[in-house]
């Protein structure tokens, strides 16, 4: 724990741009979860984010933290990096990327019967970024993409989270 601490020290105080995160919803490709329930739209939470930004037109990294009821209303841990890169388009700037995230969810296999079954575990995905910023305040998109695949069967989903700078 300790290394991961050092590690992570150094981002937190020589990052040009820091921001409180309010999470925001979620779109899935399908409307039914395996249990045919609806899926849980609206995941409130929070988390923090860090940037290295120095210029436009140059790739930064960027790094957050969240924490938030997901779309099984179950809450879950997430930590995201990627790499982003921000045009000047007047006065909402964007920027695009990719971003990768690992987290701590309840996962459910075929063997639960229903939402009370699963266990959790480690979760993870990969997805293009798109954001949007107008002075202190930013919106983020994430749209993971779902992966069938031997005993992987995921749904992909767009992400959305909310950014305030300071």
């Amino acid at each position: 724990m300790k290394y991961i601490i050092l590690f992570l020290l150094p981002l937190f105080i020589f990052s040009n741009e820091q921001k409180i995160l309010l999470t925001g919803f979620t779109m899935h490709e399908h409307t039914n979860d395996r249990f045919d329930e609806k899926y849980n739209a609206f995941n409130y939470g929070i988390g923090y984010e860090y940037n290295f930004f120095n210029d436009y037109k140059e790739l930064y990294f960027t790094s957050n933290i969240l924490i938030f009821n997901d779309s099984f209303e179950n809450p879950q841990v997430a930590m995201g990096m990627g790499h982003s890169y921000r045009f000047d388009t007047g006065a909402v700037d964007t920027s695009i990327g990719l971003s990768g995230f690992f987290g701590i969810k309840k996962i459910y296999t075929d063997d639960d019967l229903n939402r009370d079954g699963g266990h959790y575990g480690f979760t993870g995905g990969v997805g293009p970024t798109l954001n949007f910023y107008y002075e202190d305040f930013s919106v983020n998109f994430v749209y993971v993409p779902g992966i069938k695949y031997k005993d992987w069967d995921t749904t992909g989903f767009l992400f959305t989270y909310f950014g305030y700078s300071f």
